[in-house]
Formats: C-alpha cells, sequence, structure tokens
C-alpha cells in the first residue's frame, strides 16, 4: 500500500478518536449533568462581564448623583441671590434656572428644587443690566 494513503488513514482515525472522545466527554457530562469545562469557562466570563456591569452602574448612579447635587446647588444659590434678598429675578438667570431645573428632574429630582424653580420663574422680571 502506498505509505501517503496509510497516513491519511492513520490522520482520519485519529481526529474520528478525537471527535469520538469530545462526543463522548459531552455526552456523559450531559448524563450526569456535570459542567463541561467549557460550560465552566463560559460560566466564570459571564460572572466577569455581570461583575463589570454591576460596577459600572454604581460608577453612572454616582455621576448622576453628584450631577443632581451641582444642579440643585445652583438652583439653590440663584434663588438665594434673587428670591431670597427680594430682587427682581432677570430673565437670564430665569432662562439658567430653567435649563438646570429641566436636567434636575430628568436626574429624579424634585421638591425643594421645584419649589425654588417656581417661585423665582413667578417672581417679577427685569432685563439684565449691561
Amino acid at each position: 500500500m502506498n505509505e501517503g494513503l496509510i497516513a491519511l488513514a492513520v490522520a482520519i482515525i485519529g481526529a474520528s478518536a478525537g471527535a469520538i472522545g469530545i462526543i463522548a466527554e459531552f455526552v456523559t457530562n450531559r448524563i450526569a449533568d456535570k459542567p463541561s469545562r467549557h460550560d465552566i469557562a463560559i460560566g466564570k466570563r459571564l460572572d466577569e462581564i455581570e461583575q463589570a456591569d454591576r460596577k459600572r452602574d454604581e460608577h453612572a448612579e454616582l455621576i448622576d448623583d453628584a450631577l443632581k447635587a451641582l444642579l440643585f446647588d445652583k438652583i439653590a444659590r440663584l434663588h438665594a441671590e434673587t428670591v431670597e434678598q427680594g430682587l427682581p429675578v432677570p430673565t437670564e438667570i430665569k432662562t439658567r434656572v430653567e435649563a438646570s431645573y429641566g436636567a434636575y428632574r430628568k436626574l429624579g429630582g424634585n421638591g425643594v428644587g421645584k419649589h425654588y424653580r417656581d417661585e423665582m420663574l413667578e417672581a417679577h422680571a427685569r432685563e439684565t443690566q449691561p
């Protein structure tokens, strides 16, 4: 027989035996309800992804809370500089407070920030002086 043909036959038999081994492991693990090494690796990777997602979500929530606090501070400061001193509120400040409150509300802010905004919008307006 030709040596090349013999080598090909041996390679085919070897590959078939390897494939049969993988299939046998898969079937055995499924029958025994035992996860394969691939299932374990996939499970570990999914756990890593879930942990990274949780960390990213916590970070995003922290950033949202910080932005909300800064926006509230801006609204409260503008309120203190105008309404609390009994001064008219320039239209430019009304525009700024409306923009700040819109973002503040979208981040979940409400309550006192809305009260400050409403008081500034209802206050006597005056044009900004040059």
